[in-house]
């Protein structure tokens, strides 16, 4: 019994100290708002453009394949809008990543400020 109280303090400690730095954390719109902010804003919002474009790509793809009566154009149009979707799923990734580095960074900046103030 005593071990598991042992492990309930130390949790409990733990938890004392992530909890101040969860409480900082910033969400989710306000660290995709800084990445239009940073140093590669100039691709950020091209990939934004691009991803926008794509999306009405896929979509007026979807809607042709719908609408498409021959099964050579279903395939043409269903190949259109899943390579349509793939892009879209690559770009959205690469900004959410690109989101993640800066928030890495600043906080690797913040630990070498508080490290040379010691």
């Amino acid at each position: 019994m005593n071990l598991d109280k042992e492990i309930s303090k130390a949790l409990q400690q733990e938890q004392n100290q992530i909890d101040p730095i969860l409480a900082q954390e910033k969400g989710l719109f306000t660290m995709l708002g800084n990445v239009y902010q940073g140093n590669t804003r100039f691709w950020v919002i091209l990939a934004s453009i691009s991803a926008l474009l794509i999306t009405i790509g896929f979509v007026y793809s979807g809607y042709r394949f719908y609408i498409a009566t021959a099964v050579m154009d279903q395939v043409f149009w269903a190949v259109w809008f899943i390579a349509g979707l793939l892009v879209q799923i690559a770009t959205k990734l690469w900004i959410f990543m690109e989101m993640n580095r800066q928030s890495v960074l600043r906080e690797i900046a913040h630990l070498a400020v508080r490290l040379q103030a010691k």
